[in-house]
């Protein structure tokens, strides 16, 4: 046996200013970057002070000793370059909105800080005390900015949530033709989550032109990174996916703006995407104003020595030997910096008597908070339709239907992309719902790694920043490993983010009961996506209805689910001939089967078994009638239908294919005995799988399954109770 070291054929560099390098730069620039630095300090301070008076609902995370490294990194980006953040942001939204209106060569010394700068500074304030003229309307506080005219492009409460988004930011910039660049800022924790690793995988295969910051503090909350990290260097992480990596001093707002100016510089020779690690330093505990001394983890002398190094000390020293600021000129940044934080503070709060409250004005009204979670869907010209409606002539499969109205979009809509597993192997994925495509819109129908919440997440970036991605989750069980990025993240940003970003998503997720598959494999996704808010659930039971459904999703700017039952898929269906453009209404139901004695609801695969039911049934004289849902989300089960329904039937069972534990059916029947408890003859049931994980033996997952059998013993008995 032969073992021989291999050195990483990707270098890690440390990149460190010099004297000269600041005798290079324009005074105007250097005063700006000092100005910054004071306003960014000041804001942080006040605001601390503001949460100690009470002012504050919810964390404050300041940034106070990490000014430069937002400082520099702002100072080396163009307008329509991006930032993504985490829950300590304030420092980067600041550098970023402030640089937005400055023009080439602001001096602050000369101008002073104009309107558009000291009104950014009252939205920070507005937002983070939850007030209506937020940058978020109130909704998002001090984790949760977003300013998208000034580049900022949303930060992020969960470690590591947003580095999936920023990656399809990233991403989308380059699939459309534009040469803007991402960075994305995160800390030392982030660097042990696996959306990280994810979405550097991505964004390396892709070309992704992104910045991973890695804005290392020292500390995740009071635990040190040598506590947490295997590895003697954060930026070596960059090796795994053939990337570049910079360290410099976070402490250096010039080395910082050195390092992300160098790699975009370079970044025809193969610099982006990379990592960025600043060695930085938070002067205060994870939130709030006390030392992380007076919590025992770090010592008194640990930050002594680190607040030697503060930039808004080193900083104007260095400029002073230089000859570009005295002191009248550092006294003057200083007080416009606190003039301006002031005035914002008493544009959001008024004063009496010795206190100083938020006046009832400034707060959001009550009603705003159902603005944006869903938009309203504009009808087509030409209407929704059913399929009585147009003349369905043409018989084809279930999955055809699937690839047909895919096709359709990819034709008409340039910025439709559709990513997942296998999409674009053989022929059209693993089981011919993307047939063709990949041949026929190069580019376009993208194989993912198997990374679920890599590709999820990406496709939410991509999705805010103008594509309009379709997502495949091959097994609807998967959507458990993206559980982050699809219920913390997707259905939510537009929301948490005041309304403002559209987010036109449409994730596909195949359910795979009946087939052998197992337990990890047949989850059906209907009862936990209606857990959450901001999804559309739509379960289509014919290929009509799939078009139909497709297209109304596809018209939404908010995401939506789709859910397959594999059933399915080789089944055929009458559909119009040379029509992939028509709409269903969403949240309307289907009656498939009218009928008087007692109220089926059901979706997807269960209809077929209802209908074999009810057709027993009738020859024993028992009329039923089946309700199609087609619609699952909490605000899209047609209840009125339903209600019709029980108003003549009085009895109501619920029948799905998922186990009852995880079932829609107990929500479903509550709703309707609320609403309609005057028309029932008898209490609603469920007809469910049991609560047992799905075996792949295959009597004991036919077991498992609802049959007709079974639907009808349950109608039996409720029609008895009705009769009693």
């Amino acid at each position: 046996m032969k073992m021989t070291a291999r050195r990483s054929p990707v270098a890690l560099h440390r990149l460190m200013t010099e004297e000269s390098d600041w005798g290079a730069q324009p005074a105007a620039r250097l005063l700006w970057m000092t100005q910054l630095l004071f306003v960014i300090r000041q804001f942080e301070e006040t605001l601390l002070d503001l949460k100690d008076k009470n002012l504050v609902h919810g964390p404050v995370h300041s940034s106070i000793g990490q000014e430069a490294v937002a400082v520099g990194a702002a100072l080396a980006l163009r307008g329509t370059d991006k930032i993504l953040g985490t829950h300590r942001a304030h420092h980067q939204y600041l550098a970023k909105t402030l640089c937005a209106f400055a023009p080439e060569g602001f001096d602050p010394l000369v101008t002073g800080l104009p309107a558009e700068m000291q009104d950014a500074v009252r939205v920070l304030f507005s937002e983070i005390m939850g007030l209506r003229d937020g940058c978020c309307g109130g909704r998002g506080g001090s984790m949760h900015l977003y300013n998208p005219e000034a580049g900022v492009a949303g930060t992020n409460a969960i470690v590591g949530g947003g580095i999936p988004m920023a990656t399809g930011v990233a991403w989308s910039d380059r699939h459309a033709g534009r040469d803007d660049v991402t960075i994305c800022f995160f800390g030392d924790g982030a660097l042990y989550q696996g959306t990280l690793h994810e979405s550097a995988n991505l964004a390396a295969l892709w070309r992704a032109p992104i910045v991973y910051f890695i804005e290392n503090n020292q500390y995740a909350v009071a635990t040190r990174r040598s506590d947490s990290c295997s590895a003697p260097e954060l930026g070596e992480v960059a090796h795994a996916f053939g990337m570049r990596a910079l360290q410099v001093d976070g402490m250096d707002p010039l080395s910082v703006m050195q390092a992300v100016g160098q790699v975009i510089r370079l970044r025809s020779r193969g610099w982006l995407p990379c990592f960025i690690e600043a060695d930085t330093y938070r002067f205060f505990h994870h939130a709030g104003a006390n030392p992380g001394s007076a919590y025992g983890y770090r010592s008194k002398e640990e930050e002594r020595q680190r607040r030697e190094r503060d930039p808004l000390v080193c900083v104007p020293a260095r400029l002073r030997q230089m000859g570009v600021l005295d002191q009248k000129a550092e006294r003057a940044l200083r007080e416009q910096a606190s003039a301006c934080v002031s005035r914002a503070v008493e544009l959001c709060t008024e004063k009496r008597a010795e206190a100083i409250i938020i006046p009832a004005n400034l707060w959001p009204e009550k009603q705003s908070l159902f603005v944006g979670l869903r938009r309203e869907l504009a009808p087509p010209a030409e209407g929704y339709v059913e399929a009585e409606d147009l003349a369905c002539s043409k018989e084809i499969a279930y999955v055809a239907a699937i690839a047909g109205v895919t096709g359709r979009w990819l034709e008409q809509d340039p910025n439709v992309v559709v990513l997942g597993e296998e999409v674009a192997n053989m022929g059209g994925g693993a089981y011919g719902a993307t047939k063709g495509l990949a041949a026929r819109f190069p580019g376009r129908v993208l194989n993912t790694p198997i990374s679920e919440a890599g590709f999820s997440g990406l496709a939410c970036g991509a999705a805010m920043n103008g594509l309009h991605p379709i997502v495949e989750i091959m097994f609807s069980s998967f959507a458990l490993v993206a559980a982050d990025q699809l219920f913390n993240q997707i259905g939510q940003v537009a929301h948490i983010y005041g309304g403002r970003p559209g987010v036109p998503l449409v994730v596909r997720m195949r359910v795979a009961v009946g087939l052998g598959y197992g337990a990890q494999h047949s989850l059906d996704p209907a009862a936990i996506f209606s857990l959450f808010p901001g999804w559309r659930i739509f379960a289509p039971a014919t290929a009509f209805d799939y078009i139909g459904l497709f297209n109304a999703a596809m018209q939404a700017d908010r995401p939506s689910l789709i859910i397959e039952h594999q059933e399915l898929y080789g089944g055929t269906f009458s559909v119009p001939d040379g029509q992939l453009d028509f709409q269903i209404k969403p949240g309307r139901a289907r009656i498939v089967r009218p009928g008087s004695t007692c109220t089926v609801v059901t979706y997807c695969a269960g209809v077929s078994r209802c209908l074999l039911a009810a057709e027993a049934l009738a020859r024993e004289g028992i009329d039923v009638e089946i309700i199609d849902l087609r619609t699952l989300d909490d605000s899209g089960i047609d209840y009125a239908t339903i209600g019709h329904s029980l108003e003549r039937t009085g009895m109501l069972i619920v029948v799905e294919l998922a186990p009852a534990c995880n079932s829609l059916g107990p929500k479903i029947a509550a709703q309707c005995l609320q609403r309609f408890f005057d028309f029932f003859d008898g209490p609603p049931s469920l007809v469910a799988a049991p609560d047992v994980p799905l075996p792949v033996s295959r009597p004991l997952e036919l077991a498992c399954i609802p049959t007709p059998d079974e639907i009808a013993r349950s109608v039996r008995t409720a029609a008895l109770r009705a009769s009693e």
